[in-house]
Order: C-alpha cells, then structure tokens, then sequence
C-alpha cells in the first residue's frame, strides 16, 4: 500500500512538471518576435549617403547629412 501511495505521488509530481514545462514553452511560442524599431532613411543630396531622416539637415525641400554638405551644396550653385 506505502509503495503504491509513493508510485502515485511520484506520477502526479510529473505530471505537474511536465505541465508547467508545456505552459513555459507555449508562452514563449505566442510572444511576437522582438522587432526593433527601424528609422525611415533619406540621401543626402550632396552625397547620397542615406541617414535617418531624424538626423537630416533639411534645407527647403532638400535633405543633407550634415551642416557640411548643406553649405557645400548651397556654395556649389551659387
């Protein structure tokens, strides 16, 4: 009778495990994969370098990708 209650026990004991060890695996399936956060990218019109469009000088309706390049353009059709 002790040995039967132990097999039992025993049983029970992994069915729980193998329970929690099935939820743990399944929750991690239904989590979307982390995707990180892309910045839309711009040339520069001097020299067609993209860069985030954040990071751009803009100048009217061109876009640069630095103070540099901005006066080099505006020096060059002047």
């Amino acid at each position: 009778m002790g040995q039967l209650l132990r097999i039992i026990i025993i049983l029970i004991g992994l069915w729980l495990i193998l329970t929690i060890i099935k939820r743990a695996l399944a929750s991690r399936r239904n989590k979307p994969p982390h995707t990180p956060n892309l910045a839309k990218m711009v040339p520069c019109d001097h020299c067609g370098v993209h860069v985030p469009e954040s990071e751009a000088i803009q100048d009217g309706n061109k876009l640069y990708c630095s103070e540099e390049h901005r006066k080099a353009a505006k020096q060059g059709h002047d």
